[in-house]
Parts: C-alpha cells; structure tokens; sequence
C-alpha cells in the first residue's frame, strides 16, 4: 500500500468565490448579526447536537445557489464569509431571530459546531447540519423576506447521519460472510459466499450506512419530493423493473433481513415509513430515477399516463473518462499498459453522505464466477465503478436518450454490471455479454469499459455507447483524439436504434462541439503531453481528471475518482478531502491498493 501524491499540488479556488471576501460583524455566545434596520426571520433549531455554538445562517438566494453552501463550508468562520447576509449564534437548540434582513430571499443554513473550532466538520458527520425546507420539498427552500413582513416559523432541523463503526466488524453467515475494515484509509467492505450469504452480511454490516443513503441522498438529495417518490417512482419500478430481476429483489430481501438483524432501525423519516425491498431497489437504479425527472414530463408522449416534475435537481448527464495504452503509455511505470481514470460527479448531497460512505467492495462469489471489486456506495448489490480478477473495468456515464417508459423488463445498470464482472474477461465479451443479456437497459448510456493491452494481444478500450434500444462501439479515431479514449456525456457514434429518443434530447453528436468544455480540456491537456513528448502514467491521467472537474461544464462536484490499471490489476481511489476542504476529488491524495490487497483478511481463530 502507498499514496500517490498529486502532481501538481494547489487549493482550489472556485472562480465564484475569486471577489472581495465580506467579512460580517463577528458572533460571540448568543448573538445576532445582519445590517441595521430591515425585517427579521425566526424559528427554532431542534434534532441532533452534541454541544457547542449553534450556527443559523441566511444566505442570499438571490446571489448564491444552494450548491456555493459546499464552498462556503471549506472555508474558516463560514457564518462570516460573503455568502451569509445575516446569522445568529445559540448555545444550545432552541428559538432563533435573525434580524434586519434586508427585502429578498434567502435560504436557511444551519449547522453545530460540535467542538468550537470555527469551521463545518462533515468527516464522518462530527457536525450536524440543516436548513429549512418544507414536507413536500427537503432540499432548501426559499424564505422571502418582505418589507415590514418577517418571515416566522422558519424551523429547522439539525441532522447527523450515522458513520461507519470503528475497527473491525465481522459476521459468518453460513459458509459465507463478511467483514467491514480500513485499509489504507479507506472503507472496504469484503463479502464472500453465495448470493444470499452475501448480501445478508452486507445488510448486518452496513444497515444504517444503506438507510441514510436512501433517506438523505436518494429520496432527500436527488428526488426531492416525497410525494413523487412514493407516488410515482416506486410504483413505476414496482412494475417496471421489479418483475424482471427476481434474483435480484431476492438478494435485496435477504440484505432487508441482515440490517433488520444487525440492530438497524429500518425508519425513512423523509417518507416515514419503514424502509423495503423497492427502496432499495431505487438505491440500485438511482441513475434512472434521475432520468425519470429529467424526462418525466415527455412520458405522456410515449404512451405513459405519468408526469413527474420535470425539475431532476440533479442531471443524471455528468463523470468523464480518459483511458490511455500502447505508444501513450509507454514509459517505466506502465510499459505500453492500459491506465483508465473516471471522474465520479455531481451525487453532492449536502450532508456529505456520498463521501463519508464511500466503499472499496471486494465480492469473492467463490467458483464459477470471478471475484470483483466496486468502488460504490452501501446498499449497491451491483456495481458501477468495478474491475474484476482478469483485469475487465466498467464505469458509467450517462447519455442523453428518453429510456423506453413501457417496457415492463428494465434491468438497472449496476446489475448488467456486476453480471458482466462476473461472468467476462475482456472489451470483447464483455459487448457480446450486452447484446445478448435478457431484459432492457433503463436509458442513455456511455460505458468505459478496458481491460488488459498486453502488448497488443490483448483488448482495446471501447464506449459502450447504449440506449433502451440498442447501442454501439465506439473505438479511438471516431472523433478525436486517434490514439486514446475520452469519455463523457454523449454520443459520438451511436445514432439511435430508435432514433427519436435520442434525437429529441441532442444526445448524438456528430464531432467535438465547443461546449463539450470537459472533453475539449482533457484534449487540449493531450495535445500539451504530445508537444512536450510526455507519455501518461499516473501522474498525467491525475492531471487529465483535474481538467475535467474544473471545466466551464461544472466545478466542485467530482466526489471521487477512480483509477484502474488493468494490466498491473491494480488501482487507486480518492474522494473530497472533507478535512482540507478540498472539493474535486482529483486533486485530493489518492491511496493505491493491489487487486488481491483488498481481499486478503485475518484467518479465523
């Protein structure tokens, strides 16, 4: 085990953030400070808290978004920054005024200095966190503010979610099990045994970690509304999706039975009820969730009575790949060997789940299929960031394309994923695998898929270019550039089989637009390493996913990166740095871990 160290060390600065800091009055003990005169906002601040000064800001909506909260974090006395118009200071929960606001609209933050050292501590929740939002929408909403009309019953609710135990846990289910360590300092989890034995471990080890996932980040973050979830999402995939992988929902039940006997308490409090087998079904498909509000209001056209809102909140159309081989990488670290990164962006909840819960999955499903290993989050029983014992990696990245809303045999994502994992060994198969595998994939879709180079013996790296309908190969050359492979969220060869679907949302381009900012940075990156007769090893492709979460596309929102070495089976992961308050991954440390690492653990006693 080792670090890689980032090749070109610097803080990240979002250009929005470039002005004049604003310092606001200071708060000491219980306080309140906003600019004289002007009209007020109060509630009370309740939930969790552990001790000290409680913090309750309000941040002009009018000049900031809710996504600047995550910048605002990373900052020291993030109650004075520029973001803030006015805040109070509590020693304990209670009631709240904040005071001589001027006319507008503001979001309200707030969050518990646990320990009184002026900043927000989102590593393993040491801080809670919350904001005003209302039953039917749970991300911030906005509190207007009117002349000689204060804004009351503005409550908030302070939460922090549960973090991984520390040390060791382990548990036997039959001849299978699993275990929940920290290698390298990161969370791997290691499941063994058949299907059921796995998945049953997996659920007792990880139960509130796969709760709060569904609670904050599926149903919170990305969904938003309660009553579309429930009333829309959840029946749709109920008869949709559900039907169609009975294997699976099988698995998924036995994961329900583990957390139930690991102690967890299974209660969604954003839709309050107990958690079941279709939530986590949704976990598992999430991506199409995000396509089913992105294209929600289309249904209706395609024969389907069902509207959602249309507002998806998050795009589902983010991640960029670089994979890179032959005469690119020929240098002492990788001698011609295939180097594959993947920019994770865009899953940023506010609460930081994505980050604190981050797995290294190491799956040994013993003989007849191959062990594998996904970077992903708790409760994904598939994969969508994996790599497997021969050396095959599969991560994704959505397309622009309207998924199929009436075929009635959708198979998500990560379950096509984890099949292909364990089943092939190269590009090759892995396609073959795709054309032939029952069911219908649930929308757009760009896989990066690699596996070993060998010297030109062995397989070179493709896009799986997909749909509902049907899908494609693209190779290198189909746009340039000609000797490696950059990915993102198009289609550069893949026209439709079914060509409206595309069509009606610009999936398909033709060549390299100007407004692909991201491909068009790691290309211009390429073109510098040519000039300066530079092959890519590590540090290049590091460089290549800096370019990429710093583009004009979006910045702040890679939450992690993955980097595969197939023909060295090996790779590296990073993720937000929430101690340096460093927010794109890449430019965070990464730790580097063997295929086999990652599996080994202690013989019994």
């Amino acid at each position: 085990m080792d670090q890689i160290s980032e090749p070109i060390l610097r803080t990240y600065l979002p250009a929005c953030i470039l002005g004049v800091m604003i310092l606001l009055i200071a708060a000491a003990g219980c306080m309140n400070t906003a600019s004289a005169g002007g009209d007020s906002i109060s509630g009370s601040v309740a939930g969790d808290y552990a001790g000290g000064t409680i913090y309750v800001a309000a941040i002009d909506a009018a000049a900031y978004t809710v996504s600047e909260i995550r910048v605002m974090e990373t900052r020291e006395r993030p109650e004075r920054s520029q973001y803030v118009s006015g805040f109070v200071a509590l020693d304990a929960p209670g009631e709240y005024v904040i005071s001589g606001l001027a006319p507008g609209n503001y979001t309200i933050y707030a969050w518990a200095d646990t320990d009184d050292n002026g900043r927000i501590d989102h590593l393993d929740y040491r801080d809670p966190t919350g904001w005003y939002c209302t039953p039917s929408h749970l991300t911030p909403v906005k509190v207007a503010v009117t002349p000689g009309g204060p804004a009351t019953g503005i409550d908030v609710t302070l939460i922090a979610p549960t973090p991984y135990p520390g040390g060791d846990t382990n548990v036997t289910v039959g001849s299978g099990g699993g275990r929940l360590t920290v290698i390298d300092g990161c969370r791997v989890l290691q499941l063994w045994g058949m299907p059921d034995e796995r998945a049953y471990a997996y659920g007792y080890l990880c139960g509130p970690q796969i709760r709060d996932w569904i609670d904050y980040v599926l149903i919170e973050s990305f969904m938003q509304s309660p009553a579309d979830y429930e009333e829309l999402f959840i029946p749709y995939i109920r008869e949709h999706m559900a039907p169609a992988n009975p294997a699976y929902m099988a698995e998924l039940d036995v994961m329900l039975s583990g957390m139930a006997a690991g102690g967890t308490d299974l209660y969604l409090s954003s839709v309050s009820r107990n958690l079941t087998r279709y939530d986590l079904l949704a976990e598992n498909t999430y991506d199409f969730m995000l396509y089913y509000k992105l294209y929600g209001l289309m249904m209706g056209d395609l024969g389907i009575n069902r509207t959602a809102t249309g507002d998806a909140g998050v795009s589902p159309h983010l991640c960029t790949s670089a994979i890179a081989w032959g005469n690119l990488t020929a240098n002492d670290e990788l001698a011609g060997g295939v180097i594959h990164g993947k920019n994770m962006d865009g899953e940023n909840d506010l609460r930081k789940v994505t980050v604190n819960s981050l797995l290294v999955i190491a799956v040994d499903p013993g003989p007849g299929a191959k062990r594998m290993v996904g970077i992903d989050w708790p409760g994904f029983i598939g994969t969508f960031n994996g790599m497997n014992e021969d050396g095959l990696v599969l991560v994704p990245h959505s397309s622009p394309s309207i998924p199929d809303w009436n075929a009635t045999d959708l198979v998500p994502t990560t379950f096509l994923y984890r099949d292909t994992l364990q089943s092939e060994s190269d590009v090759a198969g892995a396609w073959t695998y795709w054309e032939r595998a029952n069911g219908t994939r649930v929308g757009g879709h760009n896989a990066g898929v690699s596996s070993p180079y060998r010297n030109g013996t062995g397989s070179v790296p493709a896009a799986f270019e997909t749909d509902s309908y049907g899908g494609a190969v693209r190779g290198p050359g189909v746009v340039e550039p000609d000797d490696c492979l950059l990915i993102a969220n198009n289609y550069y060869l893949y026209q439709g089989a079914y060509p409206p679907a595309v069509e009606r949302v610009d999936g398909y381009h033709a060549a390299v637009r100007p407004t692909d900012y991201r491909y068009r940075n790691m290309l211009a990156l390429l073109d510098s390493y040519r000039e300066e007769g530079r092959t890519v090893g590590t540090p290049e492709m590091i460089a290549l996913m800096q370019s990429a979460s710093v583009s004009e596309d979006y910045r702040g929102t890679t939450e992690y990166t993955f980097i595969a070495y197939p023909d060295a089976g090996a790779f590296a992961v990073a993720k937000e740095d929430l101690a340096k308050g460093i927010l794109d991954a890449p430019f965070a440390e990464f730790a580097h871990f063997e295929f086999d690492e990652v599996f080994e653990r202690p013989f019994p006693e």
